[in-house]
């Protein structure tokens, strides 16, 4: 029965988006501007030997979607590519934005910036949200149960600065610090049992500062669409006084790429979450979303520690036009030693590709993920998912 739910789930999800889906992806829109002039929206050569190659790139694109989560959704994003300096190595720097408003009201604005400096020895990323939606808390742990109530209301502001230069710590490419701010209110608690009863920390929000290291190691051939080399990056973050709560949180993320025959790409990705101390549960780290355990609500299930492993298969197949299946497996804990292989969440989906800008490699996704028990997501985005 569970199945039989989760497939006619999946027939009216895509039924109702493939055309939108479809219509969207294929009418971006680019302006490529050097010097204040325009020039014609047309392919680029991959090679930065030409004067072509460092002209300022946008992209933008309108789209259109329907979830369980947000109902019907209209909004936009775009990204801006361009270059600090003249070194054919220097990778592109961007600002990516974002912004959608929901038929029950939700809203998010969202900026995701990130700037290569000296042959990609300094970079400096500041990410930058402000959101008002509907989220849900199933309580904490890897067997917590939907009964109707976990719905509430949420606004967030979130902003991030991290900035990464030459190695100072061990062998990394590059290692650097990280200052953060967020403030959460919870705007309604609705029928949520463990705000209403004031039983986990956080159930009033709360403004958190951060500042922590980070260590990466980046052998990527392309930031955008890698189709060989590995990423590592390992952040720790101390939240002490004045923030509302005093905890810390370990992350490490690991990616592998493999190019295989005909042009299809196997990327791998292993990722650890892990928190100590007076740690919000909105803080805590959360199972599902549209990069990791795709198919599950962001946030289905929370505990002190999260692991998941996933791999994808990326495929051009006409045009600039692509597509992708993954699967992926993944749990949460109150330590790693309570994982177990029984409790293991899986997830499994596909999604569509547009290849908007061929310069940089840089996509449009649609992906449909799917976990057990019949939870399904829909994701849009620019880039790959990791």
């Amino acid at each position: 029965m569970r199945l039989e739910f989760a497939v006619n789930k999946i027939i009216v999800i895509v039924l109702k988006n493939i055309v939108l889906a479809v219509i969207y992806m294929s009418i971006p829109f680019g302006v490529y501007a050097q010097d204040g002039k325009k020039a014609v929206d047309s392919i680029l050569v991959r090679g930065r030997d030409s004067s072509h190659s460092k002209k300022v790139v946008f992209n933008g694109y309108p789209y259109a979607f329907y979830s369980p989560e947000t109902q019907a959704a209209i909004g936009g994003g775009g990204i801006i590519l361009f270059y600090t300096g003249e070194n054919e190595k220097l990778r592109p720097s961007k600002i990516g934005f974002g912004a959608h408003y929901t038929s029950n009201k939700q809203y998010k604005f969202s900026m995701n910036n990130s700037l290569y400096f000296k042959e990609n020895k300094i970079v400096v990323m500041m990410p930058i949200s402000f959101g008002y939606s509907l989220d849900k808390f199933w309580g904490i742990g890897q067997n917590s149960v939907e009964d109707g109530t976990e719905g509430y209301f949420r606004e967030d502001f979130n902003v991030q600065l991290e900035v990464q230069v030459p190695p100072l710590l061990f062998f990394s490419d590059r290692s650097g610090f990280i200052v953060e701010y967020s403030n959460t209110a919870i705007v309604d608690t609705k029928d949520n049992k463990y705000l209403i009863e004031q039983s986990v920390s956080g159930y009033n929000g709360g403004e958190l500062f951060g500042t922590g290291l980070d260590l990466v190691w980046d052998r990527r051939d392309n930031l955008f669409y890698p189709t060989s080399g590995h990423y590592q990056y390992i952040k720790f973050i101390v939240y002490p006084e004045p923030s509302d709560y005093v905890f810390t949180s370990l992350e490490i993320d690991v990616r592998y790429f493999k190019q295989l025959i005909k042009g299809g790409v196997l990327a791998t990705n292993l990722y650890l979450n892990s928190v100590s101390g007076d740690t919000p549960f909105f803080k805590l780290p959360a199972l599902g979303g549209p990069n990791r355990m795709r198919g599950y609500f962001k946030g289905r299930y929370r505990d002190n520690n999260y692991i998941t492993l996933q791999t994808e298969y990326r495929q051009y197949f006409w045009k600039r036009m692509g597509f992708v299946v993954f699967g992926g497996i993944g749990d949460v804990g109150n330590d790693f030693t309570a994982l177990s292989l029984k409790e293991l969440k899986y997830s499994v989906g596909g999604g569509l590709r547009y290849l908007f800008n061929k310069k940089e490699n840089v996509n449009l996704r649609m992906d449909i993920g799917v976990g057990q028990d019949g939870n399904t997501g829909i994701y849009f985005g620019i880039e790959e998912a990791f």
